[in-house]
């Protein structure tokens, strides 16, 4: 019988893929690994007169010569797998070195502000998962505007670009379920929301608590919007774990000690890659969704390889490998790319309910709220 493996073996062998917070040069075996693990590197990269990836320019030469001098400095609140990938494949496609300053996004926060503050903020790129906390940063000033070459096609899209151009989605996080493949398998695989409810998962079913951050208060706000108030009051009757953290969830479920889970879709497919016997599932009945932001900063102006790296995120081919990695796109127009054997909606799919900055602003604490009463949480 196959093994059972933790989630602190599967990150360490996903990290394998990757580099850690910027080591590791173009050429290393984790980069190559980064290259074609999750998608297949891009048919063309044409460096001859700057920066042209599958036709589409990134760089003109002045930029693209001034930031290979240079290296991106990446504050992000979003998770450290992630951006490891993204960070290993900036460094294959574009040879631009990267540094990686990684924490949730409330101490992010304190730090940008405070660093702010004292004009000793040192990133160039600062990138959160919470719609207030970007806008404070803009009304602060740590968001400076800046349009990158996609800057129109982008435009074309709703909760893309903001104060005209300030900062920007950089892609969104999608909320889904899932399973461990080894306890969960034929007839008993939920497809849908309601499956959850059945009695079967009654102290089987893990989630994390819906004020640990925005993207839970997401899928709790679309849980109440799609199906009711009711649905978490039965949902909270199955007496699930409740975890306080993704990561330390993903590891019950890879142990077997939950059999069901709401998950956050890219961390999970990135365990899975590295080998957890976890399966996702898309449900036709609604995918939930939230926002990765994004802005360059005071530094930043005057950092090219800052310039480059956004360019670069909002570019066709760094959309399409987020959308590897699961997330989904910001930039409208792009055909689907898989996420291995997945396939999640399009952002303005009726299937993607994304959660907005109105809605944060207006409805998180409500939403808290109603779950903690629903599970009977206090924290």
């Amino acid at each position: 019988m196959r093994r059972k493996l933790t989630v602190a073996f599967a990150a360490t062998a996903l990290l394998a893929l990757t580099t850690a917070c910027g080591g590791g040069s173009a050429d290393s075996p984790t980069s190559e690994a980064a290259r074609n693990e999750v998608l297949p590197m891009p048919a063309k990269i044409d460096t001859s007169n700057g920066l042209v990836i599958d036709g589409e320019r990134i760089a003109d030469k002045e930029l693209y010569e001034a930031a290979k001098k240079d290296k991106v400095v990446l504050y992000s609140g979003s998770g450290k797998e992630s951006e490891d990938l993204t960070i290993a494949r900036f460094k294959a496609e574009t040879g631009i070195d990267i540094e990686l300053t990684r924490m949730p996004t409330n101490k992010l926060s304190e730090r940008v502000l405070s660093e702010h503050g004292a004009n000793q903020l040192g990133a160039g790129v600062v990138r959160v998962t919470d719609p207030l906390v970007a806008q404070q940063f803009a009304e602060r000033g740590v968001y400076v505007p800046y349009r990158p070459p996609s800057y129109d096609e982008l435009s074309k899209a709703d909760n893309v670009v903001f104060n005209d151009g300030q900062y920007l989605t950089a892609y969104y996080s999608a909320y889904t379920f899932g399973y461990n493949s080894q306890a969960v398998q034929g007839a008993d695989v939920p497809k849908t929301w309601s499956d959850l409810l059945d009695p079967k998962w009654k102290g089987k079913l893990g989630v994390v608590h819906a004020g640990a951050g925005g993207t839970v208060t997401a899928l709790a706000a679309f849980q109440i919007d799609a199906f009711g108030e009711n649905y978490l009051t039965k949902l909270g009757a199955q007496q699930p774990r409740i975890f306080d953290t993704t990561s330390v969830q993903l590891e019950a479920l890879a142990r077997g000690e939950i059999s069901v889970a709401t998950l956050g879709f890219n961390s999970t497919y990135g365990a899975q890659v590295a080998g957890a016997p976890i399966k996702l599932v898309v449900p036709e009945d609604g995918v939930s969704g939230s926002f990765n932001l994004m802005g360059l900063t005071p530094a930043g102006e005057q950092s090219p390889a800052a310039k480059v790296f956004i360019n670069w995120t909002m570019s066709k081919a760094g959309q399409k490998f987020a959308a590897a990695q699961g997330f989904v796109p910001a930039r409208p127009g792009l055909e689907p790319t898989p996420t291995g054997e997945y396939q999640l909606p399009a952002a303005d799919s009726k299937q993607f309910h994304l959660f907005t900055p109105e809605d944060a602003a207006a409805r998180s604490a409500d939403t808290i709220r109603t779950w903690n009463k629903a599970f009977h949480f206090t924290g």
